[in-house]
């Protein structure tokens, strides 16, 4: 049955990616979002939340952003975890042991740093503009960690050439921008599940190269 599929695509424009350069990247990345922590930097990032919050709804139309919200929640993860399975079950396996262990660290580090959220904090200034309200801690941005997990591991599954890297890193950074705009979470919790996303799926990608999968 997987002859039949749309996943021979991958032989089309191989394509290697530098897991390591993710590795280290996604770690920087995730590493930067802590400074909030330091009260001047968490100042700073406040500021910056109001600058960019006021300034994405005034320059897009926040529709856009409540579009592309799905993009990074769990149950569109999840699916794309699954197809990946049933199209090459090795590779498949390594993805959903990869997502759980970061997803798994982004939920723990959520309930030991406990940041509120931004509309939560700031309700007079602050209107919740996502379509479901969430439930739990702003820090780290586990919607932001989805989706550039996606944007790295499925170009990367089927062997895409570099646009459509950079058609789904665009998609990835819109998908980020939006949590911002729709008031659920700070820039440094964005980046720093960026990062998270990022760290997966360089290590994903380095387990499917050493174990000879990609």
């Amino acid at each position: 049955m997987a002859h039949v599929l749309p996943c021979l695509a991958r032989h089309a424009g191989k394509i290697t990616v530098n897991a390591l350069t993710l590795f280290w990247g996604g770690i920087a990345l995730f590493g930067i979002g802590f400074l909030h922590t330091q009260e001047k930097i968490g100042q700073i990032d406040a500021r910056c939340f109001h600058f960019l919050y006021k300034f994405l709804n005034e320059t897009f139309k926040v529709a856009l952003f409540q579009r592309l919200w799905f993009l990074g929640r769990t149950p569109l993860t999840l699916a794309c975890l699954a197809i990946l399975t049933f199209c090459d079950w090795e590779r498949g396996l390594v993805a959903w042991g990869v997502y759980g262990l970061a997803a798994s660290l982004e939920r723990g580090i959520k309930f030991l740093v406990k940041r509120p959220r931004p509309f939560a904090s700031f309700p007079e200034n602050v209107t919740l503009l996502q379509p479901q309200r969430p439930s739990d801690f702003s820090f780290p941005s586990g919607d932001s960690l989805r989706v550039w997990f996606l944007a790295l591991v499925i170009p990367s599954f089927w062997e895409f050439s570099w646009p459509v890297y950079a058609l789904s890193a665009g998609i990835a950074l819109t998908v980020t921008l939006g949590r911002v705009a729709m008031g659920v979470h700070y820039p440094l919790d964005t980046i720093s599940g960026t990062g998270l996303g990022i760290l997966g799926a360089g290590l994903m990608i380095f387990v499917w190269q050493v174990g000879g999968l990609l």
